[in-house]
């Protein structure tokens, strides 16, 4: 099968958790939880698009995940396409554009404690490296138009926030995955996501358990099978 064709088949796994995401923040009242992260805030906001075939849904709105529109839109086949979505944590809040499509993140917005006075001063990423390159005579020459020492920092800082909001992603994803590939899955996950889909009533504190059982299992497996192939 070619790459392209690998692709195009498995678009839906982004959809998927992008839902996931969806029905996981309003269950917990918008508290979510990584091992290694602990709890952190996640809900979506502003905006949502669904999709499926020539139907779509877009809803503008300041939580749009909690409106009737969305769920009638689920009801109706449709997954979400794209969500903005605000992420709290470490006492900083980021906000930025799930495209579950495609499975990337756009419009980023860092809220970081030394930029002060918004986005505009640091420099970006190409304009460091050009400054970095240039011989040294010719810095010399260029020298007020050099990035500051407060730019730098504040540069720097984005970059950690950035690799910070990555890493939290990724474990959001993954945890995701390892729920997604159990049989289990289909017996625990699926129903709660239909109820609450429905509008009826879903258990939070009894889907917690089996959810953390089902990771629990995933994180066991590698190990016994290490145990199993060191064993004499």
């Amino acid at each position: 099968m070619q790459l392209v064709d690998r692709i195009e088949k498995r678009r839906f796994v982004g959809r998927e958790f992008l839902l996931f995401l969806w029905f996981e923040s309003e269950l917990f009242d918008g508290t979510l939880a990584t091992a290694e992260h602990g709890p952190f805030g996640l809900w979506l906001e502003r905006r949502l698009a669904l999709t499926s075939g020539k139907e779509s849904t877009k809803i503008t709105a300041p939580l749009p995940g909690l409106g009737r529109e969305a769920k009638e839109a689920l009801l109706r086949g449709q997954l979400p396409k794209s969500a903005g979505i605000r992420l709290a944590f470490k006492d900083d809040e980021t906000c930025f554009v799930l495209d579950g499509e495609r499975l990337c993140v756009a419009g980023l917005k860092l809220h970081n404690v030394l930029d002060q006075e918004g986005d505009d001063d640091a420099p970006s990423l190409e304009e460091l490296r050009a400054t970095m390159q240039q011989p040294p005579r010719s810095r010399r020459k260029r020298r007020d138009d050099a990035p500051s020492d407060e730019q730098y920092e504040v540069f720097y800082e984005r970059m950690r926030l950035t690799e910070e909001f990555e890493a939290l992603l990724v474990a959001l994803y993954r945890d995701f995955l390892r729920l997604r590939l159990q049989p289990a899955f289909a017996e625990h996950v699926v129903p709660a996501l239909q109820r609450w889909v429905r509008g009826s009533h879903v258990d939070a504190e009894a889907y917690r358990a089996v959810r953390e059982s089902m990771l629990r299992s995933t994180t066991a497996r590698p190990r016994e099978a290490a145990a199993n192939a060191s064993a004499p």
